[in-house]
């Protein structure tokens, strides 16, 4: 099923692409008067069931295994535990073991609570009048697998740290152990893997009332252009700045540490640079379409995203989930290859290019632009044919 209205543009007589799957995002054309609610996808309630149970249901279970253990084992423990290692697996923060009661199973709690993320956004996608049915997407499937592996990893971190302090006299005497900080993140990472491959693979997107733009019918010396802009929204603006100051007081703790590796404080530093970079410039884009093509350009002038008119295949109008298909808001990349700038859930234009990746962005008034680079693809694929015989033409004289 499809959740766009595409607008052909390949010259009559020219050989068509592959046909894609139903599940592809180009389909056949629907107009928007005659839309109807279709159906749910018959995959659709085992996908949800199968992220409930690796997203939300495993990590809970995780929780409360970790307490019961912890509860059972609190007596073999010492009064003062190692809750804190280096880099090289010496104990350097000792608590009472009540805190390792409470700070395991609370952290696995916070993971859990992620996999809402996800509803969240399909909560807000429901809200859109012109959308039906229900969106699923890569990231359905993906974030439940990223939570049971950070799950995992709390959970084996917390079982594994206090089995090794059982009838101690004292934590202080637990010898360095770095299998300690090791062995946790590949078991989480083999435990999200496989609950990514247990989900099954699926997508589908929400079909839209959305009217398709047309090539406009322009005389020879008159020209098309659409000029436009893609901004960030205040909730995302709010989410992103947030997301910031996070990262940045986690940095800041991370620097407060008197144990802290000089590698470890690189890297977090490096990764919280990249990141505000890249959500500085991904703040808004000017967007212009005339007979070249498609150019949404950084408001600092980098990156820029491109579509030359001769190369678009089709374009589409349709409603738009950053989260379901993208993960997240701002300029992104999926595992299919597609980019997209999306800013919000709502109308947008899909680009389908005969070489390159797809685009995507969200776009006020997207059926104008969509008429406008309709327009000069078509006038760029009419005028390929007479160039290339007026050349054949002047080789045979």
């Amino acid at each position: 099923m499809s959740d766009n209205t595409p607008i052909p543009l390949r010259p009559e007589g020219q050989t068509e692409r592959p046909e894609r799957p139903a599940s592809a995002e180009f389909a056949e054309k629907q107009p928007a008067a005659e839309h109807r609610e279709r159906p749910a996808h018959p995959e659709l309630p085992r996908a949800k069931t199968a992220a409930r149970i690796v997203g939300l249901y495993i990590p809970l279970g995780l929780v409360v295994v970790e307490v019961i253990v912890f509860l059972a084992w609190l007596p073999r423990l010492p009064d003062e535990i190692a809750v804190h290692w280096s880099g090289a697996g010496v104990a350097d923060g000792f608590a009472s073991p009540i805190l390792t009661i409470v700070m395991f199973p609370l952290v696995g709690l916070l993971m859990a609570s992620l996999f809402f993320v996800t509803k969240a956004a399909d909560l807000q996608a429901k809200l859109s009048p012109s959308r039906g049915g229900d969106v699923w997407g890569p990231m359905n499937r993906f974030l439940p697998a990223v939570v049971l592996c950070a799950a995992v990893s709390i959970f084996t971190l917390g079982i594994y740290t206090t089995w090794l302090q059982l009838d101690l006299a004292d934590g202080r005497d637990l010898a360095p152990n770095l299998w300690a900080m090791v062995v946790p993140w590949p078991v989480g990472i083999a435990a999200g893997v496989l609950g990514y491959f247990a989900q099954p693979k699926l997508r589908v997107s929400a079909e839209v009332d959305a009217d398709a733009g047309t090539p406009l019918e322009i005389a020879a010396t008159e020209r098309v252009a659409w000029l436009g802009s893609i901004g960030v929204t205040k909730p995302y603006l709010w989410t992103m700045i947030t997301a910031l100051v996070v990262g940045a007081a986690g940095f800041i703790f991370v620097l407060s540490l008197r144990s802290s590796s000089p590698v470890l404080v690189a890297c977090m530093g490096a990764a919280f640079g990249l990141v505000l970079v890249l959500s500085v410039l991904s703040l808004r884009f000017n967007v212009r379409i005339d007979e070249r093509g498609f150019e949404a350009r950084s408001f600092v002038g980098w990156p820029v995203l491109r579509a030359a008119a001769d190369n678009v295949a089709d374009v589409s109008v349709g409603e738009i989930n950053p989260l379901a298909e993208f993960g997240g808001w701002g300029l992104r990349v999926t595992v299919d290859g597609r980019v997209g700038i999306v800013m919000r859930t709502g109308e947008g234009l899909r680009i389908e290019r005969r070489k390159g990746r797809d685009l995507v962005v969200t776009l006020d008034d997207a059926e104008s632009a969509a008429a406008a680079l309709a327009t000069a693809a078509k006038l760029a694929q009419t005028a390929s044919p007479q160039q290339a015989s007026g050349s054949a033409a002047g080789g045979n004289a």
